[in-house]
């Protein structure tokens, strides 16, 4: 038997996406919850899937729900992931009541979104795996939320000579790109931090 905290640690290893995952139930109501159990199936037919806990008390809403929308997050809505992921407080406050193609509630200011229709449910230990096929979707050009070690996280690039230059931290001579001061202090702080 493994050690659960430590396989808890183990599986933090891996950098995952936030979301956030809406439907409504059988009287209309909105629900939804942040998950970072999302993944790709299928491009054709176009599917995903997430994964619930059996404990959670919002299985039913998920297991009636014939459609329900996945949200990744944007890297400026941790506060958005925190309030979906707390019990207890309704997390819609304040949100405009607005569905998406599919049915499910909205949430603004996403990275991306999925419009599923619900096609297979499936348990999985001790959650309720979900499957949907795609129906509508939509993406924009903002750096995803993401979670890594039990901590939100944002993604950083590799930088480019263009990246550097406007930035002021290189200059280009010719075909030649080199530090300016700006660049050369940056790089000695970062030096001192790495022999820490």
């Amino acid at each position: 038997m493994f050690d659960p905290t430590a396989f808890r640690d183990a599986l933090g290893s891996f950098v995952t996406g936030v979301t956030i995952v809406t439907a409504r139930d059988a009287a209309g109501r909105p629900f939804g919850l942040t998950a970072n159990s999302f993944n790709s199936v299928s491009l054709d037919p176009p599917m995903v899937l997430w994964s619930l806990s059996l404990r959670s008390r919002t299985l039913p809403v998920f297991r009636d729900a014939q459609t329900w929308a996945v949200h990744v997050l944007a890297a400026d809505q941790q506060a958005m992931s925190d309030r979906f992921a707390r019990a207890g407080e309704d997390k819609f406050a304040a949100l405009d009541d607005i569905d998406g193609p599919e049915g499910a509630p909205l949430i603004p200011g996403y990275a991306a979104r999925f419009g599923c229709t619900a096609r297979f449910e499936y348990e999985g230990g001790d959650h309720a795996i979900f499957l949907g096929e795609v129906t509508d979707f939509d993406r924009r050009e903002v750096e995803p939320l993401i979670y890594h070690g039990g901590r939100y996280g944002r993604i950083m690039r590799s930088p480019t000579g263009e990246d550097l230059e406007r930035e002021g931290l290189a200059e280009r001579a010719g075909s030649t790109l080199s530090l300016t001061a700006s660049g050369a202090e940056l790089l000695a702080a970062l030096e001192r931090v790495a022999k820490r």
